[in-house]
């Protein structure tokens, strides 16, 4: 069994530590946040003195593996002290908070011999997986554009109900929303853009070498402070929808779009088009000439079945019971953990390729704060 542990049991960490407890592999001994009273699980001790009660915490229990769900400033810090332990671990999404915050971390983790695990879950939508093997059998031929963001309205979450933003207690809502506060970029790239890496094979067979943003103004979510009768004086620089450019060696040009303040469905507003046919994701259709009908769309779901993952023929109907919340795909991305593990099956991102996803946070900042493009 693989000894585990966690830092930080807010929203996602409480996600995880659930469908952990269905995985007979890996066994549950202790967690640390110093917001938090009890686990909930017989036998699961909880150090929550301080701050710095984690560290106790790893070197009483010595996991195998930690889990790192606390807020994006701490992942770094949080992660590193876990490897000189000799654990590996687990790292939720995001940190990557300035240009090379990694690079203490991988230098580490190599010297240590350990494993970190970025846990982008959308790498494991079973349409992405399945995508990524259209595109290795050349179904949709050269891969030229591709699309996807985060557009997910999260002012319920950033706001409490009196309209103060950052105030929605015992929530992310504390941390999350200083950043609108402060930085104007794309705070959350890499639900649309690991994905899209993957399936194009950026960092394997090509690199992203510059990006432009754009930033609209920030009138949604002071529009909705206005209708809570908050301040709308309060300082918000994020603006509502910010887009990012970003181009390969190989030419590829890549959309994604951070849009979290303003009324919508979520998406993540995925596309990818190539030579030979296109992919749409949020409406799953799909077309291929000389396949499909004459400039018409298909529905996609006879190629995805045909083209699908390893992962989901294998885990596939038990992720779907277990995971309603995420359409299986956290739970695929923990059985494909637990696959590393025993060496079964490779990891299919690295450490290397989160400092890639997230370096788009800084460098968009720059890109728009400066109005020009910047390399990566």
């Amino acid at each position: 069994m693989i000894k585990t542990a966690f830092i930080g049991l807010g929203y996602r960490g409480k996600q995880l530590l659930k469908l952990l407890q269905c995985l007979p592999a890996f066994r549950i001994v202790a967690f640390a946040d110093p917001g938090v009273e009890d686990s909930g699980i017989p036998g699961v001790l909880c150090y929550n003195r301080s701050e710095d009660d984690y560290l106790d915490m790893l070197d009483r229990h010595a996991p195998d593996l930690v889990f790192v769900a606390s807020p994006w400033q701490y992942h770094v810090q949080h992660a590193l002290q876990c490897v000189e332990r000799g654990c590996h671990v687990a790292l939720e999404i995001k940190g990557g908070l300035y240009v090379d915050e990694y690079l203490p971390l991988m230098e580490s983790a190599d010297r240590h011999g350990c494993r970190v695990f970025p846990l982008e879950n959308t790498l494991f939508m079973r349409e992405n997986r399945a995508v990524s093997n259209i595109v290795n059998a050349g179904l949709l031929g050269e891969i030229v554009y591709m699309r996807g963001g985060y557009r997910h309205d999260l002012r319920h979450l950033l706001l409490d109900d009196a309209g103060n933003i950052g105030n929605r207690e015992k929530t992310e809502s504390v941390w999350r929303g200083r950043f609108y506060q402060e930085e104007n970029g794309d705070l959350y790239p890499t639900h649309g853009l690991a994905p899209l890496c993957m399936i194009a094979g950026i960092n394997r067979k090509d690199r992203v070498k510059c990006l432009t943003s754009f930033a609209s103004k920030p009138a949604g979510i002071l529009q909705r402070i206005r209708d809570l009768g908050g301040n709308t004086d309060v300082k918000i620089r994020t603006g509502d929808v910010v887009v990012t450019q970003l181009e390969t060696e190989k030419g590829i040009l890549i959309t994604l779009t951070h849009d979290t303040t303003l009324p919508r469905p979520r998406s993540l507003d995925f596309e990818v088009q190539g030579t030979k046919g296109i992919w749409q994701g949020d409406r799953r259709l799909i077309y291929i000439e000389g396949s499909s009908p004459d400039e018409t769309w298909e529905a996609d779901a006879a190629y995805i079945d045909r083209y699908e993952h390893i992962y989901w023929h294998r885990w596939g109907k038990e992720a779907l019971v277990a995971d309603t919340h995420h359409q299986g795909m956290d739970y695929i991305m923990l059985k494909a953990l637990e696959a590393d593990l025993k060496d079964e099956i490779p990891y299919p991102a690295t450490l290397g390729d989160l400092a890639l996803w997230t370096s788009v946070t800084p460098r968009s900042i720059q890109s728009i704060a400066e109005g020009k493009t910047v390399g990566l």
